[in-house]
């Protein structure tokens, strides 16, 4: 109770007379500065000399059924019912507004690609062109966009040549590691062009003419970096991951027990 306000029984006590004066002279000077309770006070007070005047001559004033208490609770049981009305209407409002929105954003978001399928495009480019057959290169550091669909620059190749490949252009990515020991060789590499930025690419094929790719790229302006994963895409395996400065991926057949090898190999350097 707050004692700086009177209570409701100081308020009724006040309209009926029943307060001694200093206590009547309290509550009048709170009313004066509360106007918004004394307009509510006056309201009570005439309703409470209508009442009066009323039950002193019941043959003056002709039947109100609005006060019937029946149908104050049937007015009563109206509004509660048009109040959940309208409640409902606004959560299915609501639901069908949210519904909607992510509807539309699905349908105007375009899908976002699957992680390094650059890596992947570029295996299917370049194993698709007839001079990626481990021959001698003509170019020493070819570029090559990623995203070009005609034929590619010859390749470069050789340990010294793709060391060369990657100090130029990824100083401090991991360099990739000769696997002669095991069988295979690196044939090829190829530097390209990237919405990301330069990538490269280096291929390494087994005695059986089974081939792989180590592919590497920097993350791109959001630097995207990646969660170690791996997905398969058509009849080509991808394994990707993010280390240091860049992304990297291995892209292979699904089956090549060379792939887990080199992968393992690459995230230990």
């Amino acid at each position: 109770m707050n004692p700086n306000r009177p209570t409701e029984q100081d308020l009724h006590a006040y309209l009926d007379d029943q307060l001694d004066a200093e206590r009547r002279q309290w509550v009048a000077a709170w009313l004066q500065a509360n106007p918004e309770r004394a307009a509510e006070l006056e309201a009570w007070r005439r309703d409470a000399q209508h009442l009066r005047a009323r039950y002193a001559n019941p043959e003056q004033w002709p039947a109100n059924p609005a006060l019937d208490p029946a149908a104050i609770r049937r007015r009563q049981r109206a509004g509660q019912r048009r109040w959940l009305a309208t409640a409902a209407m606004l959560v299915m409002a609501l639901g069908i507004g949210l519904t909607g929105g992510w509807t539309m954003r699905d349908m105007t978001t375009p899908d976002s690609p699957p992680p390094m399928a650059d890596a992947v495009q570029a295996y299917r480019l370049f194993t698709a062109d007839a001079s990626f057959d481990g021959h001698d290169a003509i170019d020493e550091d070819p570029i090559v966009d990623a995203s070009d669909t005609t034929a590619p620059a010859p390749a470069s190749h050789g340990r010294e040549q793709i060391a060369r490949l990657f100090q130029a252009h990824f100083s401090d990515g991991i360099m990739p590691p000769d696997l002669s020991a095991a069988g295979l060789e690196m044939t090829d590499a190829r530097l390209l062009a990237t919405d990301q930025g330069p990538a490269a690419m280096v291929v390494y094929r087994d005695r059986s003419g089974r081939q792989m790719m180590m592919y590497i790229r920097p993350p791109g302006a959001g630097h995207h970096m990646l969660a170690p994963g791996k997905r398969v895409d058509g009849k080509l395996m991808a394994q990707y991951w993010s280390k240091g400065n860049y992304n990297y991926a291995i892209v292979s057949q699904p089956d090549d027990p060379n792939a887990a090898m080199l992968e393992q190999m690459l995230r230990e350097s």
